[in-house]
């Protein structure tokens, strides 16, 4: 009896297989067909090697007021999302890439004829592109190099030190394109239970910030490099054009902070529920080693009209630094969506605006009052136009 229920086993074993073989000898790979655009499910390409894919988004929230007697503000946001993914696949061997981007307006006032650059400013902007190449050692677990990028598309203003002097209008440039750009690559481990699940850790990775120069302000709220009395147009550039690194972790007088250090990457992307995607991004990095890492961090604060400083221990380069990203996407039929956007920062030592109930808190000169050790933080909900393809 069992030899007869092991010969009748090995023979369909047998068949099996003959099956398979003749199955995947004779049939030519087949193209898929480019999916329903709103699924999500990605394209593939003829031999099933690449897939792509990825999201547009468009949100719009507004608010407006006339005559109204509580009081208020009129308002208007505007948010854009993009993201897309190139994946490829083939035996061992798997490289994964993605896209990220946002772009966000507010405007609080109306857009009026000569108020409409003041009242419309930039909320969020964010460019960053990742890819990561893994060799399958076992299932679920790939050797992996990973490298990154980050940094935005155009200029941010820190419009409360606006130069309205001998008649100008000279907006103070925070950051602007490659300035601050971070890039990292790093050797290590990926584990992937699932194609909406992608974890990466790295004991060793280098990081590098770089902020363009020249470098910033002093002290005294002169750009750095900038002669006393110096006025006409290099003036009015250094102003433009200077980027304060003190705003990124780094010195003051410096444009490069070098790191090595350990980075876990978890990326997340599932319908959660029906009709609801959610897309989360968590970057954590932690030093080892830090060069220009900055410990003295100017401030303004309200009884000072002049900024202070205070020094902060070089031992708090260990902390780690954390970037959490968050889209949530409420189908409401195929061309509206509903979208929630979030995005936490936590550097330990960069110079963040202390707010309390909405507004920048100012010194008696009306200069921004500075702080580090903050959690920054960005949130946007609205409706709009939603693509997946």
């Amino acid at each position: 009896m069992k030899k007869t229920l092991l010969l009748t086993l090995l023979t369909v074993l047998l068949a099996g297989v003959a099956f398979a073989q003749k199955d995947t000898t004779t049939v030519k790979p087949v193209k898929h067909k480019a999916l329903d655009w709103l699924t999500g499910q990605g394209y593939y390409n003829r031999d099933s090697t690449w897939k792509i894919g990825g999201f547009l988004g468009l949100t719009v929230s507004q608010t407006a007021l006339y005559q109204w007697s509580p009081g208020g503000t009129n308002s208007f946001s505007l948010l854009g999302v993009a993201s897309a993914y190139a994946n490829y696949k083939k035996k061992n061997l798997e490289w994964c890439t993605n896209l990220d981007m946002k772009y966000g307006l507010a405007a609080n006032g109306l857009l009026l004829e000569g108020q409409a650059e003041k009242n419309l400013q930039k909320n969020i902007d964010v460019l960053q592109l990742s890819t990561n190449v893994g060799y399958q050692i076992k299932k679920e677990l790939y050797v992996s190099l990973k490298a990154s990028f980050l940094s935005q598309f155009t200029r941010s203003y820190d419009y409360s030190q606006t130069d309205f002097s001998l008649g100008r209008d000279r907006k103070y440039t925070v950051s602007k394109f490659g300035s601050p750009l971070i890039a990292t690559i790093g050797a290590g481990l990926t584990y992937k239970p699932k194609d909406w699940f992608t974890l990466f850790f790295s004991p060793v990775e280098g990081k590098i910030t770089y902020v363009s120069g020249p470098l910033g302000k002093d002290t005294t709220g002169m750009a750095l490099g900038v002669a006393a009395g110096q006025t006409g147009e290099y003036l009015n550039s250094s102003y433009y054009n200077n980027i304060d690194p003190t705003r990124f972790g780094l010195q003051a007088g410096t444009n490069v902070m070098a790191q090595l250090g350990a980075e876990l990457d978890i990326l997340f992307q599932k319908d959660i529920v029906k009709n609801i995607n959610w897309k989360s991004h968590l970057n954590v990095f932690e030093s080892y080693t830090n060069n220009n890492y900055n410990t003295l961090m100017p401030y303004f604060n309200s009884q000072d009209t002049l900024m202070s400083t205070v020094t902060i221990s070089k031992k708090t380069q260990y902390i780690p630094t954390v970037n959490w990203d968050n889209d949530i996407v409420f189908k409401i039929n195929k061309i509206l969506s509903a979208t929630l956007s979030t995005r936490f920062v936590y550097q330990y030592n960069a110079q963040t605006p202390v707010e309390h109930n909405g507004f920048t808190e100012v010194d008696k000169a009306g200069n921004p009052i500075l702080t580090y050790n903050k959690l920054q933080i960005f949130e946007q909900f609205g409706i709009g136009l939603a693509m997946k393809f």
